[in-house]
């Protein structure tokens, strides 16, 4: 064996030649450590691909069970709603909730917009209710663009005072 591996590397067998001699199972087959590397490739992958995808299961599956339980603990605004005194509401006490609070607000409305009294918003009222809804959410924009500018003005006060109480080195 030692005078063919001679042979080969000295260039006296010809092309030919080379394609006919056996060669040792080492050089023909991948080695144990490329077989180690790929296994531990192969399986960092696959542990991966699991821990991805576990987390993204379980929550599926906790927004499902969330979904079906549609309870509301109970505070002191909504005690009155929860008739079976569990310190839950469930689906029908909270729709008895909705119900109430949707004509509550429609009472509201009746009362502050409804001018000849007729028990319905006519379209000029609907208007005036429509256009003190604008003003309002105006007003709310104007109010948070100001603060911003206030948070903004305080903030560049502080950095400003931070640089004066820096010493410096002479």
């Amino acid at each position: 064996m030692e005078k063919l591996r001679h042979r080969v590397n000295t260039g006296l067998l010809s092309p030919a030649e080379i394609a006919t001699v056996p060669m040792p199972p080492a050089l023909t087959q991948p080695s144990t450590q490329m077989k180690r590397t790929l296994n531990t490739l192969v399986g960092c992958g696959a542990w991966l691909l699991v821990t991805a995808l576990t987390p993204t299961m379980a929550s599926a599956s906790d927004h499902v069970v969330k979904a079906s339980e549609k309870t509301r603990a109970v505070n002191h605004r909504n005690e009155q709603y929860d008739v079976n005194k569990d310190g839950k509401l469930d689906e029908q006490e909270v729709q008895a909730m909705k119900a109430d609070r949707a004509a509550k607000r429609q009472a509201h409305l009746l009362a502050k917009y409804d001018v000849n009294k007729n028990g319905q918003l006519d379209p000029d009222e609907e208007a005036k209710h429509k256009a003190d809804l604008e003003q309002r959410r105006l007003q709310r924009a104007e109010r948070k663009k100001a603060k911003a500018a206030e948070q903004a003005a305080a903030q560049a006060t502080d950095e400003e005072d931070d640089d004066e109480e820096t010493p410096t080195k002479h």
